[in-house]
């Protein structure tokens, strides 16, 4: 990025494509400041709130590098590390990583009507720990391992465990079902993937998995899934993205 320009441009024109970003997402017309519009749009977007602190100082090295009073006139040069780390998070910000193509697979599904059994066979087979249930081609619950334990325990205790003749909406009815899961387009950032696992922990909830779909709609059809043991992955996947930038 950059060839035939010395630092200074690259880093400016970095900086320039970052503010621009900034007050497009935040639907400004008017100019602010940078650090103001870092800020602002940090609170919606995961790669201004990730470089807060760098991008904040970057704003003070502009300002050493562009003498405003004579014109704009550079007065100094950033060294190489600052440029390529402000194009790194410039292009993050332009082009973040998707969630596909990385994380689109087969999705182990199953029906409501399906018994229990098939659904221990299967989660012990894979080594899951969840997976979605639908009816009608539509995804309504995230059976868990922790939902069938405590059906079994239930059942053991009014002498009723049945695992071949009870449904999976035997199962659902009985011990019910939280909203423990999201979905979201094949377009989202990945970067936005880990902080949605850390607002459900800050809200006193636990995210079991990211149900991605063609447009965020689970009347659609299951493209991939993200769970917690699949974060060190998209922390990877984020890494080399900015080692390959």
């Amino acid at each position: 990025m950059g060839e035939g320009k010395n630092n200074s441009e690259r880093f400016l024109k970095a900086f320039s494509a970052i503010e621009h970003e900034m007050a497009r997402i935040l639907k400004l017309k008017n100019h602010r400041r940078f650090v103001e519009l870092i800020d602002k749009s940090a609170r919606i977007n995961p790669v201004i709130e990730r470089y807060r602190f760098d991008l904040k100082e970057y704003a003070e090295l502009r300002n050493a590098i562009v003498h405003d009073r004579s014109g704009g006139e550079i007065i100094a040069e950033p060294n190489d590390y600052a440029v390529n780390h402000i194009e790194q998070i410039a292009g993050l910000l332009l082009e973040p990583p998707k969630v596909a193509p990385l994380f689109l697979k087969e999705v182990l599904t199953l029906s409501v009507d399906d018994p229990i059994a098939r659904a221990i066979r299967e989660l012990s087979r894979m080594s899951y720990t969840q997976v979605p249930v639908h009816r009608d081609g539509k995804t309504v619950c995230l059976l868990t391992s922790n939902m069938i334990v405590k059906w079994m325990g239930l059942s053991l205790a009014d002498n009723t465990l049945d695992i071949e003749h009870t449904t999976l909406q035997d199962v659902i009815r009985r011990v019910g079902h939280e909203h423990n899961y999201q979905a979201v387009p094949v377009n989202r950032s990945l970067l936005e993937i880990p902080d949605l696992f850390y607002r459900w922990q800050q809200e006193g909830n636990k995210l079991e998995a990211v149900l991605i779909t063609q447009h965020g709609d689970l009347k659609e059809p299951l493209l991939g899934i993200i769970t917690n043991r699949d974060l060190p992955q998209v922390h990877r996947a984020i890494e080399q993205n900015n080692d390959h930038l």
